[in-house]
């Protein structure tokens, strides 16, 4: 093993989120057909179940034992984030284990393809739970530290809590007078409207976003955010987003996707 594999194994180790990499084997015309597993830290092995030392080095096709974990194709998933060239996240709810799911994927090399877990169970229990009625809502409001938006069926911001001129620099009125969200870039003006009409649609499901804001000092900042459909909640009447920054994770996630890019250039295709 090579001295930036073991670097790499080592940082893996250390951090709290699932980590595994695949190497995809190519069938004609560079299409994937198969996959063995890599490298899978522990709290991959955790998370899942799946013990990597029963499926390192082996072709997926070849063990009797189910491999389509976390319910994805992932040559699928090979082949669409090869088109796409960024990478993908996605929240998965998995039954019977009744665990929440955070996943990314990228490519950090053609032939290989990095799967990243989080287990955001019980922060999804506590949302779920605090949009059911109004009265959960409102003291969740009063305690949270996160900001919250109010918006309109018809995409337009009602109202803001107190904190949000804190988060966002600007103040409820000014957030109510900018009628094309112009504090978002137009990928993510259309993120968020596209959130809002479909749990529109599907009421009952939490909409998870995440965007990048540009304050009133100019300054950007990333968000994660939850919507929840609160039309018909006594006091509300709204659709809910719930904001909460993440620019520290949003860096430090772009900067372990350099370094395990760089340090999985040692594997061999």
């Amino acid at each position: 093993m090579s001295g930036k594999i073991k670097i790499l194994n080592s940082i893996l180790d250390e951090i709290d989120n699932g980590f595994i990499v695949l190497k995809m084997v190519f069938g004609e015309k560079m299409v994937p057909e198969d996959f063995t597993i890599v490298h899978m830290n522990v709290p991959f092995e955790e998370i899942t179940g799946i013990s990597f030392h029963d499926y390192t080095g082996i072709n997926a096709s070849k063990i009797d034992k189910d491999l389509t974990f976390l319910g994805f194709d992932w040559k699928e998933e090979y082949s669409l984030l090869a088109a796409e060239q960024k990478f993908r996240h996605r929240d998965k709810y998995l039954i019977p284990n009744e665990i929440h799911l955070r996943i990314k994927t990228f490519i950090p090399q053609p032939g290989f393809l990095v799967i990243i877990l989080s287990d955001i169970t019980t922060m999804k229990t506590v949302e779920k739970d605090s949009g059911r009625n109004d009265v959960k809502f409102k003291t969740l409001l009063e305690k949270c530290a996160d900001g919250f938006l109010f918006f309109s069926a018809n995409e337009m911001i009602l109202s803001a809590s107190a904190n949000i001129q804190d988060i966002l620099g600007y103040s409820e009125e000014e957030l109510k007078s900018l009628t094309d969200l112009e504090f978002l870039k137009n990928e993510d003006k259309q993120k968020i409207r596209e959130a809002i009409r479909h749990i529109l649609i599907n009421p009952r499901i939490a909409g998870d976003i995440e965007f990048e804001v540009i304050k009133k000092d100019m300054t950007r900042s990333w968000f994660e955010g939850t919507l929840h459909n609160m039309l018909l909640a006594k006091g509300v009447n709204s659709i809910v987003l719930k904001i909460k920054e993440i620019t520290r994770r949003k860096e430090e996630e772009i900067s372990f996707f350099r370094t395990a890019t760089r340090l999985l250039s040692d594997y061999p295709i």
